[in-house]
């Protein structure tokens, strides 16, 4: 047939369809999710594809565990759930990006109630994310500071970003004001503040759906994180938080944190609520422990440090580092010391910041003081006191240790995991091995669930600043 007439007939065909009242809802259906869609992607940042992205994703891997987590699967299977699941999470978290990439996050710090997948897959976050073109973060910069340009604030500005993280991305320049001062500039993307309301209500209606679908009680703890990441996208009251934490080592550290501590300073004339500008430093990132341990540095003079300054923060001044993964650590050569090696801390991303009460301070540094001293019935008094009658799963969430399961768990995990000395005399034995082998797998992981249920199913007690503290606490 010539090409006319197949066009004749297509038409024709399209005409017919169009006549038909299923047709014409057919088309008028297409046509409004294609303009949803484009409307979506360049007016809304892609804001509703992303959170039902979200929704997709939760559904899917509550799905797989209702279906497939069962008793009677071995410990293998079992096991390739949680990968699924963690699998399928981290490219969630990639594919919608910016705040996503900050619950990933939060997810991989919790390695003492989440199996071990989770960390694993999750932990690969805490690298770069994918940064924009200078000319997107050129009006970011633009209206943060009314009748200016680039050009205007700062000199020999980075066409590339040297750093790409879930909410914003840093240049290399120099101050206009100063051209001798090299600076970080931490520019907010542009796609931010249309994503964050979606975000939000994703985090929160996701959270709602876990609780119902596992029985696990978190919707507790959705308030604060939200409010507190609202506050992280503020960049001023970063700045204000990084001069705070500047003050406290100035004023209440010891010798030893205020020299082995360093916090950038901040230069306000090129600060505004979505443009940070900071003293720029060298310095190796944690993310790399192999560059740190072939530019000689010793791992055990930087958890030194570490530790101090988070002790620091935590029972000392209260103002407590919300988000120190190891991204937002730098260990650089002490500038002061030309004759020998020194480590220095840098800490960087003052976004979120927690202040605790009095009240926590105490009972969070008595809390630790019991641990260490192994007085179980001041841990369990103060557990109590947060509404955890479990006191061995409170420990559990707070200093982010494996929980001591049950005695009698306790030994089919242990003949679980034994291996036998001679081989197995029968096929009957060796398959009533297997059974026990996956029952006690599967139970573990049950009562691990049951108990962190029965933790937090009062949660009226627990203290808001116990959700960052602990995040705080993992990295230590």
């Amino acid at each position: 047939m010539p090409f006319t007439q197949q066009a004749g007939a297509l038409a024709g065909a399209w005409r017919r369809i169009l006549r038909g009242r299923a047709g014409r809802i057919s088309v008028a259906a297409a046509t409004a999710a294609v303009a949803g869609y484009e409307y979506d992607r360049h007016c809304r940042a892609s804001a509703v594809a992303r959170t039902l992205r979200a929704f997709w994703t939760i559904a899917v891997i509550s799905a797989d565990y209702k279906l497939n987590f069962r008793s009677e699967r071995g410990i293998e299977y079992l096991n390739s759930v949680h990968e699924r699941a963690a699998r399928r999470l981290l490219a969630c978290c990639r594919d919608n990006g910016g705040l996503f990439i900050k619950f990933g996050q939060s997810i991989a710090v919790q390695s003492a109630l989440l199996p071990p997948p989770f960390r694993r897959e999750l932990s690969v976050l805490y690298d770069n994310a994918p940064s924009v073109p200078v000319p997107q973060i050129a009006p970011v910069i633009e209206r943060s500071f009314p009748g200016m340009a680039i050009d205007d604030l700062f000199v020999d500005f980075s066409p590339e970003a040297v750093a790409s993280a879930s909410v914003a991305q840093v240049h290399t320049a120099r101050l206009r004001s100063d051209p001798l001062q090299k600076v970080a500039v931490k520019v907010q993307k542009p796609e931010i503040q249309l994503q964050i309301g979606w975000d939000l209500f994703a985090l929160r209606t996701c959270a709602r759906l876990i609780e119902l679908a596992f029985e696990i009680p978190i919707m507790w703890s959705v308030g604060e994180v939200e409010s507190r990441l609202r506050e992280e996208l503020d960049f001023e009251r970063e700045a204000h938080n990084s001069e705070l934490a500047r003050r406290d080592l100035a004023d209440l550290g010891d010798s030893g944190l205020r020299r082995g501590v360093y916090i950038p300073r901040v230069f306000w004339e090129a600060t505004g609520r979505e443009v940070l500008t900071t003293e720029w430093v060298d310095g190796v990132s944690l993310v790399h422990p192999q560059q740190l341990a072939r530019d000689g540095w010793s791992n055990r003079e930087i958890m030194q440090r570490m530790v101090s300054l988070f002790a620091f923060q935590i029972f000392v001044t209260g103002n407590v580092h919300g988000d120190p993964h190891p991204g937002n650590i730098l260990v650089r050569q002490h500038p002061d010391n030309a004759h020998a090696r020194e480590p220095q801390l840098v800490l960087l991303d003052h976004g979120l910041y927690v202040r605790e009460s009095r009240a926590f301070r105490r009972q969070y540094a008595e809390f630790w003081r019991s641990a260490m001293l192994n007085d179980r019935r001041a841990m369990k008094r103060i557990a109590q006191s947060w509404g955890m009658a479990d006191a061995g799963m409170f420990s559990t969430m707070v200093s982010l240790k494996p929980p001591q399961l049950s005695s009698r768990a306790h030994r089919a995990r242990k003949a679980a995991e034994s291996k036998s000395a001679a081989e197995s005399k029968s096929a009957t034995e060796s398959e009533g091995k297997d059974r026990g082998s996956r029952r006690s797998h599967f139970d573990r992981q049950m009562e691990l669930k049951a108990r962190a249920v029965a933790a937090l199913r009062d949660s009226r007690g627990l203290p808001p600043e116990l959700v960052f503290v602990t995040r705080n606490m993992n990295i230590v």
